[in-house]
């Protein structure tokens, strides 16, 4: 596992999760346009996150911290 920010996820990165089974893979990220376009904007940007189990989706602020568990093409070193 390997921490990682928002502004640093990509579509088909799995990262840890609150909700079982404690992780999740981004299948698509949308910019945020929302009534708080604005202040995330000031604060680096943020996407709306479309995951394989959570249907809902998610909000991903640039500077928020995720624990990538895996990436599409990349080797994610434990002891790292």
């Amino acid at each position: 596992m390997r921490r990682i920010f928002g502004d640093e996820i990509r579509v088909g990165d799995t990262i840890e999760v609150w909700w079982r089974p404690n992780r999740d893979t981004i299948i698509s990220l949308i910019p945020y346009e929302g009534p708080l376009k604005r202040f995330f904007e000031q604060n680096g940007g943020a996407w709306i996150a479309q995951l394989a189990l959570n249907k809902s989706g998610m909000t991903i602020c640039a500077h928020d911290p995720f624990n990538l568990i895996s990436r599409i093409g990349e080797v994610i070193d434990e002891n790292t």
